[in-house]
């Protein structure tokens, strides 16, 4: 029953971890580079290895109108507007398993 409980769990991030790679390398890498290694237009601060958790609160500030950094506050929002909270956590997730950049 442990080893069916497991491989449940696994399958379950597995399929998480893909579909925030799908949602990140349809919309975000763009600006944020493959890796979210980027300053996104030379401006922004790179997001690679961002807890997942910093991401969402930021994604949902874009979303709601109530953040504006570096002037990108209606790009990001039109980006977040398509996102539901379960592709942001996906999205997030899939950032901060990508790390720090190597210098």
């Amino acid at each position: 029953m442990k080893k069916t409980a497991i491989s449940t769990i696994l399958l379950v991030s597995s399929i998480y971890a893909s579909e925030g790679a799908d949602i990140f390398n349809k919309i975000c890498f763009i600006c944020h580079g493959e890796h979210a290694e980027k300053s996104s237009l030379g401006v922004s601060k790179v997001i690679a290895g961002w807890k997942a958790e910093k991401i969402v609160e930021k994604l949902k500030a874009y979303k709601s109108g109530n953040l504006d950094q570096y002037g990108y506050g209606s790009m990001m929002r039109n980006r977040a507007t398509k996102l539901t909270d379960e592709q942001m956590e996906a999205v997030a997730k899939y950032i901060e398993s990508l790390g720090k950049p190597s210098k």
